[in-house]
């Protein structure tokens, strides 16, 4: 007889949190490439002032998608790592956040920062931690 299987369920609190770092990888491929056609826009256009901070930006932004994208897979898989990054990556968010907050950020930028400290309790919880070390 074949010993039946039945691994523990995710937390729903951090499947919550991996469907919205989906969602953050997803709204960043988006704006990286869009980000990218802008310059390429600009520089058929003889607008080159501004080309390096724009692709600087643009693979940033593209790179923070990947790693976030990496992130969710592994976090999935149980590899704490994985996890400790996701929560360092939406601390700085947040810090972000508050950079733009007091520089006139309206709404969105407070709308994001509660969206990251949401991911953070999703992946921080005890029950989080305690299902990926299983």
């Amino acid at each position: 007889m074949v010993p039946s299987y039945s691994p523990d369920p995710m937390p729903g609190g951090l499947k919550g949190a991996l469907v919205v770092v989906w969602i953050q990888a997803a709204g960043n491929l988006v704006f990286a490439m869009v980000m990218f056609h802008e310059n390429r826009n600009d520089i058929d256009h003889g607008h080159t002032d501004n080309s390096s901070l724009l692709v600087t930006g643009a693979w940033v932004t593209l790179g923070t998608a990947v790693l976030l994208a990496v992130c969710a897979l592994a976090t999935a898989a149980r590899q704490n790592w994985a996890r400790r990054t996701l929560i360092g990556l939406q601390v700085l968010n947040i810090l972000g956040g508050v950079f733009l907050a007091l520089v006139g950020g309206g709404v969105p930028v407070l709308l994001g920062m509660v969206v990251s400290a949401a991911v953070i309790g999703g992946t921080g919880s005890a029950k989080a931690a305690s299902w990926i070390q299983r």
